[in-house]
């Protein structure tokens, strides 16, 4: 007897065979169900949980046991239940056809009853074995993706705590260092109104060295966390960047945003933006690009940004190892594995005009970031 009662369910027009074979199974243990037809059989399975099911070919033409099984194996809550065909035909085809219906075994009538036991049991156990196997599977590929999920808001909150990080450094700079200057420049102006033309030429190039100190200060200040960012959005910062690159790096730089763009939350238009100034510092770092151009554009469900320069230097060069070192380091690394958590990608293609990087998020990343994360 088995030590856990299974479940099948026996069908067969014929009630003879339906008392015969549910004898034989209750005897040995089993908790039997009948259905005299396909229709029935159907609605059984799908309301009674199942470990195995005998099945007769030979029933309603409407529905006959092979047409009875496919049904079986099209249905979610059916389809890992084991099925046995126990019939009195013999003929190849429509053994081809049962095995090709989904069956996992057949028996010819009249059957020999150890031997039915004997592939009972084993299917019983089989099918119990795969629905097991496939639970375990299902819970690893969602605790897998529980996993993901979390890795890919851990990769969004490292990056808004770097850039929230950048905006308190970008805030101090402005508030004491800066205001400092300011008011330094402020005195020494005022003071050199009442020296002689000598001294006035010493205050003037100390005037001098403080703005320019205060220009590098706004520079850096603005390239930390540009104020623009929060207060008009991504395409506005990015035009900015542009603009920046060519007062500070004198690089001829240029922003083009296809309109319209969709609204992007917040936490969106900080990791692309930050992206962007990664990309963007490489093309000034190693280019040695005369032209680059700064866009963004969306469509198929993507935000895209792509940073294109007319690499100068690298053009010169026809070894795939050269241009790759253009685009090396951590910066890049850094970009490639926060896309990777977060369903996106960068692309660097290479050709004879220069390089162009294209970096791509889905629109719906906050869908992938949260799913399975509470």
């Amino acid at each position: 007897m088995e030590t856990m009662q299974r479940s099948v369910l026996v069908v067969d027009d014929d009630p003879r065979n339906v008392r015969a074979v549910g004898s034989l199974l209750k005897e040995s243990g089993y908790q039997v169900h009948v259905a005299h037809n396909g229709e029935l059989a159907l609605a059984i399975a799908r309301e009674v949980p199942l470990d195995l099911i005998l099945l007769d070919i030979l029933m309603s033409p409407a529905m006959d046991g092979i047409e009875t099984c496919r049904c079986l194996k099209a249905h979610p809550l059916t389809r890992r239940v084991p099925v046995i065909f126990l019939t009195g035909k013999e003929d190849e085809e429509t053994m081809i056809c049962a095995f090709e219906a989904g069956g996992a075994d057949y028996v010819k009538k009249p059957f020999n009853a150890p031997v039915l036991l004997a592939r009972v049991r084993t299917q019983t156990e089989l099918g119990l074995l795969s629905r097991n196997l496939e639970q375990a599977l299902t819970q690893r590929t969602q605790e897998l993706s529980d996993a993901n999920a979390k890795l890919r808001q851990l990769a969004i909150e490292i990056s808004l705590i770097e850039e929230r990080e950048k905006k308190r450094l970008a805030g101090h700079l402005h508030d004491s260092p800066m205001q400092k200057l300011a008011l330094a420049q402020m005195q020494i102006a005022s003071a050199g109104q009442y020296l002689d033309d000598e001294s006035d030429q010493l205050l003037e190039s100390g005037l001098e060295l403080l703005r320019d100190a205060l220009q590098e200060l706004r520079f850096l200040q603005f390239e930390l966390s540009p104020p623009l960012l929060y207060q008009e959005g991504l395409a506005v910062a990015l035009q900015w960047l542009a603009s920046h690159a060519r007062q500070r790096w004198g690089i001829a730089m240029g922003f083009v945003g296809t309109q319209p763009l969709p609204a992007l939350d917040t936490d969106l238009a900080i990791i692309m933006f930050q992206f962007a100034r990664e990309l963007v510092y490489n093309v000034v770092k190693h280019a040695k690009a005369s032209h680059a151009w700064i866009r963004l554009d969306a469509q198929n469900g993507e935000i895209r940004l792509m940073v294109e320069d007319n690499g100068q230097g690298i053009g010169s060069s026809n070894s795939p190892v050269a241009a790759e070192e253009k685009y090396a380091g951590f910066g890049l690394f850094s970009i490639r594995e926060r896309l990777l958590l977060l369903g996106g990608s960068l692309s660097i293609e290479f050709n004879e005009s220069g390089t162009r990087a294209i970096v791509s998020i889905p629109l719906n990343y906050g869908v992938l970031a949260h799913d399975g994360s509470q």
